[in-house]
């Protein structure tokens, strides 16, 4: 195998229902330079014995599981402690997702000849339970820590973006240990990056971004907003 360049982290808990079809569609990328990290929150369902089945079929999949659950924001963290030394990007994903196939191509290609900025995502397109397109996204092509729009809404969507690892590393290679920011701590890393380094949207949908009864900011609204408001508020006063 080549060195890898992209470490592709995706966390799992008891999602079997899209499973396999996030893994295919990182699988089925046209850039293949990279190792794709999966960490099993000890799920209850079939998702184990599905991660085990591709892992066995694909060399470039690293399947690991939690001895006890952790919950998302550790499984995350954990998941940036597995990534092999030698990758130059951290591709986030999650695993009721669907990364369209030319977007680890198109992101890397943009870090790549872009030395000056640390994050790079990209819009959406809206998915249900079934997979089918039922909306858009769309983020603003480029992000500024002055510009105050940030403190509105989150300015990129967390499971479509590449960070470049050196980026990371500046800032502790990890989210936020603060449990205020619980539900937003994606949002703080942005601004955390995007006070020293440029970010950018690919202003076209490169990822699938799936809406259903079952996922963290449905379950727990109110969270995300206290959270997103301390977010907010931390950035502001500074």
């Amino acid at each position: 195998m080549k060195i890898p360049k992209v470490s592709v982290l995706m966390p799992n808990y008891n999602c079997e229902k899209y499973l396999s079809e996030a893994i295919e569609s990182i699988l089925n990328q046209t850039y293949k330079n990279f190792e794709f990290i999966i960490l099993d929150d000890c799920s209850t369902d079939n998702s184990w014995n599905i991660i085990q089945k591709y892992a066995k079929k694909d060399k470039r999949i690293r399947a690991f599981k939690n001895e006890k659950n952790l919950k998302i924001v550790k499984t995350r963290n954990k998941l940036f402690s597995l990534i092999s030394n030698e990758s130059k990007y951290i591709a986030i994903f999650d695993s009721d997702d669907i990364s369209l196939s030319s977007r680890l191509f198109k992101e890397v290609n943009f870090l790549e000849k872009n030395n000056d900025y640390g994050i790079v995502g990209s819009n959406l397109l809206i998915i249900d339970e079934k997979s089918k397109v039922i909306g858009k996204r769309s983020y603003k092509p480029k992000f500024n820590i002055k510009d105050k729009s940030i403190l509105i809404k989150s300015p990129l969507a967390q499971p479509s973006v590449l960070i470049r690892k050196k980026a990371l590393e500046r800032i502790g290679l990890k989210y936020s240990s603060d449990s205020k920011f619980d539900r937003a701590r994606d949002f703080d890393m942005w601004v955390k990056i995007g006070d020293f380094s440029k970010i950018k949207n690919i202003q076209q949908p490169l990822l699938k971004y799936r809406i259903s009864t079952t996922q963290g900011k449905t379950t727990h609204l109110k969270e995300t907003i206290k959270s997103t408001l301390q977010v907010q508020r931390k950035w502001y006063l500074k």
